[in-house]
């Protein structure tokens, strides 16, 4: 009888393990667009378990792993495995911040608040401004 329990109870966690695995998708599509930093014309995309960066430099291009923290409609947590320097030789778990504000009337557009904070500190290492670059195919939520 014990044998029939481990056994079911096993089942139960593997599938339901299973199950967040695959269904984890962002609350909000804008994370899923380009999203293109205001300030150096870097872009990042993202999803789920990924991060992807590019700088204005030809064939600069890194890809990141990482796990979703928190997934609200507005806002999103990430705990991405980013590179420390600019040939990513060097990788540190970092929790990485999307904050999706308010429309902006004066240039007609969404911006996405980004902050990069050290895996156990709550001051930001870096924050930097990200426009949506490809709002074709969204209609933004009223």
């Amino acid at each position: 009888m014990k044998k029939i329990f481990l056994i079911l109870g096993l089942f139960i966690t593997f599938h339901s393990v299973c199950a967040q695995e695959i269904k984890q998708e962002f609350k909000h599509p804008f994370f899923y667009q380009r999203l293109t930093d205001t300030y150096d014309d870097s872009v990042y995309v993202l999803t789920p378990s990924t991060k992807s960066f590019s700088l204005p430099i030809p064939d600069y291009y890194t890809e990141v792993k990482c796990t979703i923290l928190n997934n609200q409609e507005n806002f999103i947590k990430l705990l991405c495995n980013d590179c420390t320097d600019i040939n990513c030789d060097k990788h540190e778990e970092r929790i990485n911040t999307f904050e999706i504000l308010p429309y902006n009337e004066k240039t007609q557009n969404y911006y996405i608040k980004h902050k990069v904070f050290h895996k156990n500190d709550s001051t930001p290492i870096r924050e930097n401004l990200l426009w949506l670059d490809n709002l074709m195919s969204i209609h933004p939520y009223q």
